[in-house]
């Protein structure tokens, strides 16, 4: 088991990223079931140590000891955690990294967490309100945009987006008419 000392990093990164949500223990010597929440294959494996927030105020530092992959889940072993009982706080976790340590994606393509949160304004500069989620559909990712008195649904496709601004956390859409009174 973790001393108190190897559990609570006393610097904390400001700003980190999910990458997996630890579903439940797996057997009997600490091995975790975790559903990733990564598009980056074999993220895992490039990995030494995640943060896990147990707390408002208290967050582990976990060295990956084994990964390994199986019908789109990924089994990790921490060190230092070697049985049921030592894992089962995790459950409902989730695995982050430092924001940092995502590689960068070329133009146009942005991950989901540069785009959650972002304020959305049309060409005319008209506040729409911020992206709260998006859908994955298959074709076009759907930017659920929840504003002051209601929610929008916005395409992510060059007819409807015409700028993402990384930095300032800011998107500038182009609604056809009635894409907004959808």
């Amino acid at each position: 088991m973790y001393s108190e000392e190897q559990l609570v990093k006393p610097d904390y990164p400001g700003e980190c990223i999910n990458i997996g949500k630890i579903l439940r223990p797996r057997g009997v010597c600490g091995e975790v079931k975790v559903l990733p929440l990564t598009d980056i294959p074999g993220r895992f494996n490039q990995l030494d140590e995640v943060y896990v927030e147990m707390a408002a105020d208290e967050t582990w530092t976990l060295v990956i000891e084994e990964v390994r992959s199986y019908k789109g889940c990924v089994y990790l072993r921490f060190q230092g955690l070697d049985s049921v009982e030592a894992v089962e706080a995790l459950r409902g976790k989730y695995l982050q990294v430092e924001r940092t340590q995502s590689p960068e994606l070329p133009e146009n393509e942005f991950y989901h967490f540069e785009i959650i949160g972002a304020a959305v304004y049309t060409e005319e500069d008209l506040y729409l309100g911020t992206v709260s989620e998006i859908i994955e559909t298959g074709a076009h990712d759907i930017f659920v945009v929840q504003g002051v008195e209601r929610e929008y649904l916005i395409p992510f496709h060059p007819d409807f987006v015409t700028y993402i601004d990384r930095k300032a956390a800011r998107i500038t859409v182009h609604p056809l008419e009635g894409l907004l009174d959808l």
